[in-house]
């Protein structure tokens, strides 16, 4: 897979047309203009780039550190229609285009291209996937891989491993590393999100269930209200009765085995209703802040950092107030349904009762009636509190069910993992081979990193080996750009198709030798590198020999969107 060139359009006249070679690609500024390459758009290319691989269009005319617009691009994304198109060959050489527009005002001219046929996003995403990453299911999506091979802000350039959004935590990581180092079995991965879901799902209902149980112990209480049930029934009058009925007992019998049944489901609907109301009535309880911490729970639970992801406090209440609406009103669907089904289960009840009533009256007894409805009421109260707890008992037994039935299907889906992560295993070493080498040009010290793969957990994680101590600036940045050299030599090795492009951005802050060995180790690629920096920071004769590797020259006069 490679990368061919990089198209801009303004109202259908093409304005910025930039060729991808082999090896380095060089974005810089044009030297000796006598003004400073700052700010004509050196990074934009890349920015445009990952734009194009759904990531976000803020990136390309908003301020990083500062977060204030550069008015030029937006007001030309306002008032014009700009297209960006990406030209690649794909795994089996053919040449393949992706395009959006550049719009920052309405979603609805946020349009997607693949090969000059507009698209929905989702089968935008698809083509993506399938053509650039490889990739054929769910996960790992296009905005988790994308960082790794577009470095271009400062948390990417120095972060050799952790180079995601904040937000992402351990799963995203291990689904990533995984997929990088040669896991070809990509519809295992999402399985077993998917599957990890569900038993964290399980486990927490669980949990909720046995907490009642405990609460409530209702294996004692089973039992008492069993004993008591049995002692007013045998303690039934022997009746009289009319010759209407062969045998009025019997049919009381029958009245109240259907009692039984549509009381038992007016109680499951019961609590359905009461758990529902119960969680509207916690939700409503305090509107600007109900649990704050729960949600954090959730967050770290999920491995994502909520600091990271709302990052202000106003993101967060609104955010937290947008979720319990939606919440409340998820709740609320079944509502009207559930009740119409209490209301026609009542119905029958009453209407059950009427006919034992009926049987009743033409019944004689030694005893008062009186007394013997009391006795049949307190009977019926008891059959209640036995149907409440014999189905408490019914929910724990399913959920210890269901959370094994989950955990064996993640067991099975881990045992299929581990019997395909040999592969990655030997990328592991390959990698290692070209990372100690690079690492020994740049740093004169051989860096290697370690895979550890837990086969109980399917979860994977990477340690980078080196006796540097929080290397930063400069040298983090090296680091950085050797770890991603030795990935693309180690796919090429082992012909294994992923992207072989790397975008690196702003290295001003490395040593100038160490510059030089990077363009020399740059050119040595089977691969490409897309590198933006400033010209005032290559020697005059380093520049020269690089010349040839130029792509786009950029200054005050000629910006990379012409404006």
């Amino acid at each position: 897979m490679k990368l061919d060139s990089l198209e801009i359009k303004i109202n259908n006249e093409v304005k910025r047309f930039v060729k991808f070679k082999s090896g380095l690609n060089l974005v810089t500024n044009k030297p000796n203009s006598g003004r400073t390459g700052n700010s004509v758009g050196k990074s934009t290319l890349s920015r445009v780039v990952d734009f194009l691989m759904l990531g976000s269009i803020e990136n390309i005319y908003i301020d990083e550190e500062f977060k204030k617009p550069n008015l030029e691009i937006e007001t030309l994304f306002k008032n014009n229609i700009v297209t960006a198109s990406l030209s690649f060959f794909d795994y089996s050489n053919k040449i393949n285009q992706i395009s959006r527009h550049l719009c920052i005002d309405d979603e609805s001219e946020s349009k997607f291209w693949v090969n000059g046929e507009i698209v929905e996003e989702k089968g935008y995403e698809s083509f993506i996937q399938d053509k650039i990453f490889n990739i054929s299911t769910r996960r790992p999506s296009v905005r988790a891989v994308a960082p790794k091979f577009i470095r271009n802000d400062s948390h990417r350039m120095l972060s050799t491993t952790k180079f995601l959004d904040k937000r992402q935590g351990p799963k995203d990581y291990s689904e990533l590393f995984l997929y990088l180092f040669g896991f070809n079995n990509t519809s295992l991965l999402t399985e077993k999100r998917d599957a990890t879901n569900l038993v964290n799902r399980r486990k927490r209902n669980s949990t909720s269930i046995n907490a009642l149980v405990k609460e409530q112990k209702p294996k004692s209480e089973i039992k008492k209200y069993k004993a008591d049930a049995k002692e007013l029934e045998d303690n039934l009058l022997t009746f009289e009765y009319s010759s209407e009925y062969s045998n009025p007992i019997e049919r009381l019998s029958e009245l109240q085995v259907k009692e039984d049944r549509y009381t038992e489901e007016l109680l499951s609907i019961q609590r359905k209703v009461d758990n529902i109301n119960h969680t509207i009535e916690l939700l409503s309880k305090d509107k600007d802040g109900y649990l704050i911490n729960e949600l954090k729970a959730i967050y770290s639970f999920s491995g994502v950092a909520i600091d990271g992801a709302l990052r202000e406090l106003e993101d967060v209440i609104l955010f937290h107030k947008n979720l319990v609406e939606k919440k409340k009103h998820f709740l609320t669907i079944d509502l009207p349904k559930l009740n119409e089904e209490s209301e026609g289960l009542q119905a029958e009840l009453s209407s059950i009762r009427k006919d034992k009533l009926q049987v009743f009256s033409d019944m004689r007894s030694k005893e008062s009636l009186d007394n013997v409805t009391k006795n049949l009421k307190r009977l019926g109260e008891l059959k209640v509190e036995l149907g409440k707890l014999e189905g408490l008992m019914e929910q724990q037994s399913k959920a210890k069910s269901d959370q094994a039935e989950a955990e064996a299907q993640l067991q099975k889906i881990l045992e299929a993992i581990s019997k395909e992560i040999d592969n990655v295993y030997e990328f592991e070493k390959k990698f290692n081979t070209h990372f100690r080498s690079l690492t020994k040009s740049l740093h004169d010290e051989e860096y290697s990193i370690d895979l550890d793969f837990n086969k109980d957990s399917g979860a994977c994680s990477i340690e980078l080996i080196n006796t540097a101590t929080n290397p930063e600036g400069g040298k983090k940045k090296a680091e950085v750009i050797a770890f991603d050299f030795a990935y693309i030599h180690a796919i090429s090795e082992l012909k294994l198709n992923r992207p072989s492009f790397i975008f690196h951005d702003s290295i001003e802050d490395v040593d100038k030798k160490q510059i030089e060995d990077i363009f020399e180790e740059a050119n040595k690629l089977p691969g490409q590198q897309i590198l933006s920096m400033l010209s005032d920071k290559i020697s005059e004769e380093t520049y020269k020999k690089v010349s040839r590797n130029i792509i786009l020259a950029l200054d005050e006069d000629e910006k990379f969107f012409c404006v």
